[in-house]
């Protein structure tokens, strides 16, 4: 499956809910029609404690991130093949529409996240 999904975004929230992290990036910050949220729950393998969900799939997909990519403008995550459809892409690429996003703020947040998995962060 080859299938990048793209959308630009305006909001990125990040939480701690029941000792879950959770990082939501969206293109609206109450009603989005595009969004990406990445949590973490360490129960298990660390791998298997990392999960995505989109405005495309029903539900969220655990171990199913190969590799993300942040850089000022962008956000890219690879998703795992075998994992595709479930996640019902094989890329999501999220521009950010403003200035107003905290880049160190996220890029520690992402850190914290895969901490000790095997998802690269470049």
């Amino acid at each position: 499956m080859s299938n990048e999904v793209k959308f630009t975004a305006s909001v990125v929230n990040y939480y701690t809910e029941d000792d879950v992290l959770v990082m939501g990036i969206g293109d609206d910050p109450t009603e989005p029609e595009n969004y990406l949220i990445i949590s973490r729950f360490d129960d298990g393998e660390i791998d298997d404690s990392i999960g995505i969900q989109t405005h495309l799939s029903e539900m969220e997909t655990s171990n199913a991130i190969e590799k993300v990519i942040l850089n000022r403008t962008n956000f890219i995550v690879d998703i795992k093949a075998g994992k595709e459809e479930k996640v019902k892409a094989s890329r999501i690429v999220v521009t950010f529409s403003n200035d107003n996003i905290d880049y160190v703020r996220l890029k520690n947040h992402l850190s914290d996240i895969f901490f000790g998995s095997s998802v690269s962060i470049n």
